[in-house]
């Protein structure tokens, strides 16, 4: 394999992130500019579930608190309703299930983006 070659599959594997923009390939989301795509089609959410994907893909694979995603969609104005997030987060999964995007739950502790694996079948 050339050096060109392992380069584009390294690319390929591992997401680009961004101040601005979060890309693995097959999820984009543009932070700035309230954009998200799938597999290159525009996938529209209302704001609340626009911010709260685009903090997780800030740190895919890392766990995010539930309190640092409240405090990210709605700010620190609003206590925390540790009982409507998971409602925000359950129409969010329903929205990116058929995209194979996964949203992970930490029971107590917060959520995480899972990555696409562009090697898993469709």
């Amino acid at each position: 394999m050339s050096i060109t070659e392992m380069a584009l599959t390294e690319r390929q594997s591992s997401p680009q992130i961004s101040d601005d923009v979060y890309d693995d390939g097959y999820l984009r989301v543009e932070h700035r500019n309230y954009y998200v795509a799938c597999g290159g089609h525009s996938v529209k959410l209302p704001r609340t579930e626009f911010l709260i994907l685009s903090r997780l893909a800030r740190s895919p694979e890392r766990i995010v608190s539930a309190e640092e995603l409240w405090e990210y969609a709605w700010g620190n104005d609003k206590p925390v309703n540790m009982e409507s997030l998971p409602v925000y987060i359950y129409r969010l999964r329903n929205k990116l299930t058929a995209s194979r995007i996964s949203i992970d739950t930490m029971v107590n502790v917060g959520y995480r983006l899972l990555p696409v694996d562009p090697n898993a079948s469709t």
